[in-house]
């Protein structure tokens, strides 16, 4: 009785193996174009991403049968790309009534962020007010939604750039007095650029959340894998795996 037990289980380990590669050979591609953006996106040497983001699609993808395939690309082409249905999905997403007119946004917001001014900590003066912002020529990243009414402000004076890395390496040359970002990314890279000494956040700050979300080209219309991915997101966070991943990218709260 002993040895054919032992065969039979050996046998059902065989075959549930042999299923889940089959699964895993069944699984549906969903392409992801984004670019660089720590601590969510880090892209590395090997031409690979890690992150909060990457972590993310990676628990998704276990508890779906959905597989990521990430590939790098400047922000404002994977803009393009997505508007025109040539890739199906973007990370990181904050929402403009502009880009949902091509973008379906999946319903639940991962992380939750707050646009904010830096300055040079040499500069005698301090923005204390939006009024204040028309004083300065303003360094931002190209199509980037921070809040109303500064994203449609036609009087700001603005230097756009590709990435905040650039912008940082401007601020820290002293070749620009005033930008904005995203706290939660900028906040990271000053800190671990040690640049803290250099810059600090201006004392107006707007009274404005901005929510990060995963978005789906609105051309393919397929409800059925935005509400996978949604409910994946929902199990996630009651799980408390949501929370893991945070708190490995920042600070518990």
């Amino acid at each position: 009785m002993f040895y054919p037990l032992i065969l039979l289980l050996f046998i059902c380990s065989v075959s549930y193996a042999q299923d889940s590669k089959q699964q895993k050979r069944h699984a549906q591609t969903v392409t992801v174009a984004t670019d660089e953006w720590p601590p969510f996106r880090i892209y590395q040497q090997d031409k690979t991403f890690t992150g909060f983001d990457i972590d993310l699609l990676d628990a998704i993808s276990d508890i779906t049968d959905l597989q990521f395939s990430v590939k790098r690309t400047p922000w404002s082409r994977a803009l393009k790309k997505i508007e025109h249905n040539q890739v199906d999905l973007m990370t990181g997403l904050a929402y403009t009534r502009d880009r949902a007119t091509y973008i379906h946004y999946v319903v639940f917001p991962y992380f939750t962020c707050q646009p904010a001014f830096y300055i040079q900590k040499s500069l005698k003066q301090d923005i204390l007010t939006y009024q204040d912002l028309y004083k300065y020529k303003i360094g931002y990243v190209l199509n980037s939604a921070y809040f109303e009414p500064f994203n449609s402000d036609p009087a700001i004076e603005r230097h756009g750039v590709v990435t905040e890395s650039q912008l940082l390496k401007m601020a820290e040359k002293g070749r620009l007095d005033l930008f904005i970002g995203t706290d939660c990314q900028v906040d990271y890279e000053i800190t671990k650029q040690k640049l803290w000494g250099k810059l600090k956040k201006a004392t107006f700050q707007p009274d404005y959340n901005v929510k990060l979300y995963l978005g789906l080209s609105l051309q393919q219309k397929d409800i059925n894998l935005s509400r996978k991915i949604g409910n994946a997101l929902v199990e996630l966070d009651k799980s408390g795996k949501l929370q893991k991943i945070k708190n490995k990218y920042f600070s518990a709260q």
